[in-house]
């Protein structure tokens, strides 16, 4: 595998992707060439965002009014009927796009999630030396990611997310860990994902980036309370309570973390639970332990970031774009240690780049490509980094 047969590879994928999406979307309407609504879960965030730009803040969490909207959008559309659980801080996001009508407000979304997703590609790319002079390579592999493709397909908002981890990524780069931690308590309005990253660093002991982690995401439910009141406050708390009594309507198809992933092999849902609680707690050792040992910035960042992407109990494919991060870092330690580099390091890298292509397999064979891939390139660089401590006391 030559660089140049790699930028072809990528060039590939992204023109042959990106001609369906085109192909699909080329009909006028919100509905696609195959009957589903544009931008298939942006519809519930434009439902959400109208219902907080009309002023029926009592009707956010109201099944019926969330449907009838979204009927009077896409009345004929094949998707199914979406559960009222997202964030109130997401309706407020969105409620200045309900004033557009659905086909214009989905275009301006779109191309917020192509700003920000290059925003953060081209962030990350800065930071990478070895990778510099490979521009074209960069951004056929950017356009081509799976991930990302999904990402737009569905209209989804994990591309702030991923805004919110590189810019979290960057400040521990550049030693402000209390600045990271700032970011990173931005995600709160996907409570999953902040629990999982304070997980992480807690376990990790960067106290500073705990810190930032609270008064960001405190300052944000504290600004949000004063904006949409306590009633509406406690009926998403109360939404939130009753995630675990329907994980199966929220998620009908296994996902991409941990937790799904045992729910799969396991005979039992209280086993299932155990054995996730079990690896997730290792798995926040095993990258808090590369996090304090390994010098390699590239290293003990993908670290993170694969173990909070592992822990994370609702991971579908296209959240699988917050793993960019991981590869241009390792892509950069490539670049830098390439006599270094364990071959099974970049297979599973390849397996995980691919995972969001394959949700036509059967989920058991699909995790392996996901969540499997993702726990031996955690243990891979785990051994990296108690090879690189016994080479250092050895010197």
């Amino acid at each position: 595998m030559t660089l140049k047969r790699l930028r072809a590879y990528t060039t590939l994928m992204a023109v042959t992707l990106w001609s369906v999406w085109v192909i699909d979307f080329s009909i006028g309407g919100p509905l696609d060439r195959l009957g589903k609504v544009k931008g298939t879960d942006f519809l519930q965030f434009y439902a959400a965002g109208a219902l907080v730009h009309d002023g029926r803040w009592n009707e956010l969490y109201d099944m019926r009014a969330l449907h009838d909207i979204t009927r009077a959008v896409a009345p004929t559309s094949q998707e199914t009927l979406f559960v009222p659980i997202q964030s109130p801080q997401l309706a407020l996001f969105f409620a200045p796009l309900a004033r557009y009508p659905y086909t214009i407000a989905l275009t301006i979304w779109l191309a917020t999630i192509g700003l920000l997703y290059a925003c953060s590609c081209g962030a990350l790319w800065k930071t990478c030396d070895a990778l510099r002079a490979r521009r074209g390579l960069v951004v056929s592999s950017c356009l081509a990611c799976p991930a990302f493709y999904t990402l737009v397909i569905n209209g989804q908002t994990t591309v702030l997310s991923l805004a919110c981890l590189v810019a979290a990524l960057l400040g521990l780069q550049r030693r402000q860990p209390f600045a990271a931690g700032l970011a990173l308590g931005l995600l709160v309005f996907k409570p999953h994902w902040v629990a999982a990253t304070g997980a992480v660093f807690l376990i990790a002991r960067e106290w500073p980036v705990i810190a930032g982690i609270l008064v960001a995401a405190g300052g944000q439910l504290a600004l949000t309370w004063l904006v949409v009141g306590s009633s509406v406050m406690n009926a998403y708390g109360r939404v939130l309570v009753s995630i675990p009594r329907i994980a199966d309507l929220l998620e009908p198809k296994p996902g991409d973390s941990l937790k799904s992933y045992w729910e799969l092999v396991a005979p039992w849902r209280p086993v299932a639970l155990v054995l996730y609680l079990a690896t997730a707690l290792a798995t926040a050792i095993v990258a808090a332990g590369i996090w304090r040992r390994h010098p390699a910035f590239d290293v003990r960042c993908s670290a993170l970031v694969l173990a909070i992407v592992l822990i994370s109990p609702h991971v579908l494919p296209y959240d699988l774009v917050l793993l960019v991060p991981v590869y241009f870092f390792m892509a950069n330690w490539f670049a830098e240690h390439e006599t270094e580099t364990p071959r099974i390091l970049r297979v599973v890298l390849i397996g995980l780049f691919l995972a969001p292509l394959l949700t036509g397999l059967p989920a058991f064979v699909r995790q392996q490509f996901s969540v499997a891939a993702a726990v031996v390139a955690l243990v891979v660089l785990r051994r990296l980094s108690t090879a690189q401590r016994t080479q250092v006391a050895a010197a």
